[in-house]
């Protein structure tokens, strides 16, 4: 290979880490957003449930349904957002409440998900009857599941 052609080389070689730097950057950037907006989501949806579990407003058996299952249809979407790189302490310039534990007890994380999606398949399940009682049952269930997470793995 010509000398003239090892700067070329080089320039490209160190152009393609930048970009893959750079790349994974932006990754790591909108994995935050994502399971930022995916866990806003699911707020959005269990507010509603909360306050008609707590007799803070009127039960409504349709609204309520509907929110049980917007909330188990959308159980799932948030995990995938928790990227390497995207945690709390991980130099990324983001925002988050993420904690570096997640990384340190991964198993316990994803077993903390899992019953985020079971419990939640359950409400849907519940609100799909008629028997209300149980359903602010699971209602707190689910909310006890999101805080115990939250304890573990959520900055304050």
């Amino acid at each position: 290979m010509p000398l003239s052609r090892l700067p070329l080389i080089a320039a490209a070689t160190l152009s393609t880490a930048l970009l893959a730097s750079t790349s994974s950057q932006a990754d790591v950037d909108k994995a935050i957003e994502y399971r930022q907006d995916a866990l806003g989501v699911m707020a959005w949806q269990i507010g509603p449930l909360g306050d008609m579990a707590q007799g803070k407003v009127d039960y409504d058996a349709e609204e309520f349904a509907r929110r049980a299952e917007n909330l188990a249809g959308v159980a799932h979407l948030p995990w995938e957002g928790f990227v390497e790189g995207s945690l709390r302490g991980d130099d990324h310039g983001v925002d988050t409440d993420a904690l570096a534990d997640i990384a340190d007890d991964r198993a316990d994380f994803e077993s903390r998900q899992q019953t985020l999606i079971e419990e939640t398949a359950t409400l849907a399940e519940l609100a799909r009857g008629d028997d209300f009682t149980a359903m602010r049952r699971q209602v707190a269930t689910v909310a006890d599941t999101c805080k115990g997470c939250h304890d573990n793995y959520r900055a304050e």
